[in-house]
């Protein structure tokens, strides 16, 4: 089994990704801004209070994990502001994980980012019905740039809209071109924890739907 540090936490999919990994018998570390949020205790839990942009938060969060798995989003569909949280957040996650030798991170992306899913949804839905995620998938973009510059081992799991419901059988597209307008949170969790330990798509952006 291994320790993992999980970023994001609080929201839906990575409170399922501490669920998960917890009920397959892996140590969780979280890092959360508000302790408080987090209503789940488990002996295999440690759950820390801190900045996911703070290098000393986040060093101490990783220190002795085998794995990162990076969920932290900005709420919901946010400001529609430009944002540089995430890939922040990944940056110092990345330092810290070459200092600490940290092997393998695993991001949540979106589909949209590096171009990935159809001309139409590119070039005409997202930017007339949904303007609200082009901010974030900049950002995205900003982040899966950072995670390629890297030496460390990553996969960037780009996400379809993200719903709750059970575990589904998941498509995987190497473009995201293919696969479906939706995926729940359980599955996508499930798809992030089983790349702790797969190589299958080390080092690429995997884009996944039901």
């Amino acid at each position: 089994m291994s320790r993992i540090a999980v970023f994001g936490a609080t929201g839906l999919t990575g409170g399922l990704v501490v669920e998960q990994a917890l009920a397959l018998g892996h140590e969780v570390v979280a890092l959360v801004r508000d302790p408080g949020r987090m209503a789940l205790k488990h002996p295999g839990l440690v759950v820390m209070g801190g900045s996911p942009t703070s290098a000393r938060d986040v060093g101490l969060c990783i220190s002795g994990t085998d794995a990162v798995i990076h969920c932290l989003g900005i709420g919901g569909k946010g400001d529609g502001k430009p944002t540089t949280l995430i890939s922040d957040s990944v940056k110092v996650v990345l330092a810290a994980m070459r200092q600490q030798g940290v092997p393998r991170i695993l991001c949540m992306s979106n589909i949209g980012a590096g171009g990935s899913g159809t001309w139409i949804a590119n070039r005409i839905f997202i930017p007339l019905f949904l303007r609200w995620l082009l901010p974030i998938i900049d950002d995205k973009d900003r982040m899966e740039e950072a995670l390629r510059a890297s030496a460390v081992e990553w996969v960037s799991v780009r996400l379809p809209n993200i719903v709750e419901g059970p575990e589904k059988p998941v498509r995987v597209s190497a473009d995201g071109r293919g696969i479906g307008f939706t995926i729940t949170a359980a599955s996508a969790a499930r798809f992030l924890l089983e790349q702790v330990k797969a190589s299958d798509h080390l080092r690429s952006a995997p884009s996944i739907s039901n």
